[in-house]
């Protein structure tokens, strides 16, 4: 199997242009078609950066006509979406804490679409359309030199493929050519300023694909990746999910599963807003959303996977992170690095695809990763197995071990009160072994005074190190 997951050497890729601090690569078709080679020749920059965006070629886009039949959009269910209440962070200005309800309905995708059109779900009309308005003030601060804007700007003008609108024409869309660059940053200020005061809705985790079987390359539902190597399915993981996306409608700070990568595919509609917090500045951000959300880490360490806590790119500059930014529009690819965290939301109605997967670099990450252990379906993978069958070596269950040496093992292990069993789909489980004394009881922890603002120093989490190739 090692020979089948490789990169290929050869193939050297740089990116396009940067936009807000991210990659952006435009590959030729030959360079496309192979998705895992050429993922593994972008590597480096996604591990550096936390995320890159990739604009597929126009010849791959013809493999597209077709996909969006309105016998294919009426397999889209949305059911029971999630409205999510943004509750402001005392003391903190730019922070939130989400609350997400389910709304107890199905939708279509015309009905989503009718939906998007109600008063409440639509982004508020541009300014210069609005009678004794005055123009809109340049008040978000980009990453980006204005030279590298105008770049950007030309090669987006450039790159409006007529094979994707083709495509993309139909009543399931709207007419995404509104959302210029002046008019995402206006409706940025926009979400930011009045996001406590929204309820989204987002229709997120629902299983399903809308790639049909004759798009080969780079079809999200069946990515080549040591995920395939795999016995099952797990929903979102190694099996694609759709998301039908609304105005304000918000992903928060989170990892991947497992520390996974990820792919993100727009298929139609107004475009994502994605922020990235580079692999250098991950232990930092951390740092500083503990201190943050002190109680949340107490109650679980790994509360940051939860998806439920937002910070903003203005406070989070205020206290010395680097946060990149980009709009992610529709036709193009969106990938996430293991240790990157990111968050985002969306300008209005959509409809998405992704799907976790892994390269071989993801190894290292897999040994070190932490699942969340207050979820009951949080994500757990058994890498060991994964890593034998891509080296061709034999794989050998705790249950198939020969009794001498079970036996010695447990000699060694009687103290332990749980262990970790792996079953053949690769996916961890839990099992009770001999219980253990009871523990004395720990002396009761000092006092700390509650208005002391550095109680944290020494009760910091330790932030799990980079390996030493990835800088």
């Amino acid at each position: 199997m090692e020979k089948v997951y490789q990169g290929d050497p050869d193939l050297a890729v740089e990116p396009a242009y940067y936009s807000g601090g991210v990659p952006v690569f435009e590959p030729t078709m030959a360079q496309f078609r192979d998705f895992y080679k050429y993922n593994k020749a972008i590597n480096a920059y996604g591990m550096k950066s936390g995320i890159v965006k990739v604009i597929p070629p126009r010849e791959w886009q013809t493999d597209l006509e077709g996909m969006y039949t309105d016998e294919n959009l009426s397999k889209i269910v949305i059911k029971n979406p999630i409205v999510q209440n943004m509750n402001v962070t005392a003391g903190y200005k730019g922070v939130y804490s989400c609350q997400n309800v389910e709304r107890q309905r199905k939708y279509n995708i015309s009905q989503w679409k009718c939906l998007a059109q109600q008063a409440s779900n639509m982004p508020p009309a541009h300014k210069k359309n609005r009678r004794g308005s005055s123009p809109v003030k340049a008040e978000i601060k980009h990453d980006t030199e204005p030279e590298e804007r105008v770049h950007t700007r030309r090669r987006s003008r450039a790159k409006e493929s007529p094979i994707i609108n083709d495509v993309l024409r139909g009543d399931f869309n709207i007419d995404a050519s509104e959302f210029t660059h002046d008019r995402c940053d206006e409706l940025e200020l926009v979400y930011w300023k009045s996001l406590g005061y929204a309820e989204p809705m987002y229709g997120a985790d629902m299983l399903g694909s809308l790639f049909r079987d004759n798009v080969e390359s780079w079809n999200v539902a069946k990515l080549p990746n040591l995920l395939d190597l795999m016995d099952e399915k797990l929903p979102g993981v190694n099996d694609a999910y759709l998301y039908a996306g609304l105005w304000k409608a918000t992903f928060s700070w989170h990892l991947e599963d497992q520390d996974l990568y990820s792919i993100n595919y727009l298929h139609f509609g107004a475009p994502k807003q994605w922020y990235l917090i580079p692999q250098s500045q991950n232990g930092k951000f951390f740092r500083l959303m503990l201190e943050i959300f002190n109680e949340d880490y107490k109650n679980c360490a790994e509360f940051l996977r939860h998806k439920t806590f937002l910070a903003s790119p203005q406070f989070l500059e205020r206290n010395g992170i680097k946060c990149n930014k980009i709009v992610h529009k529709q036709g193009e690819f969106m990938i996430t690095y293991p240790y990157g965290y990111h968050a985002g939301f969306n300008y209005g109605y959509n409809l998405a695809e992704s799907v976790n997967f892994a390269l071989d670099d993801w190894f290292e990450f897999a040994k070190k990763t932490r699942k969340c252990e207050c979820i009951g379906d949080s994500v757990g993978i058994n890498h060991e197995q994964i890593y034998c069958k891509y080296k061709g070596i034999p794989y050998t269950t705790r249950e198939e071990i020969p009794k001498a040496k079970a036996t010695k093992r447990r000699a060694s292990s009687d103290n332990s009160p749980d262990q970790t069993s792996k079953n053949s789909a690769g996916v961890l489980k839990k099992q009770r072994v001999a219980e253990k004394p009871p523990k004395p009881k720990p002396k009761p922890a000092d006092t700390q005074c509650i208005l002391c603002p550095k109680r944290l120093v020494s009760r910091m989490a330790p932030v799990q190190k980079f390996p030493a190739t990835r800088h």
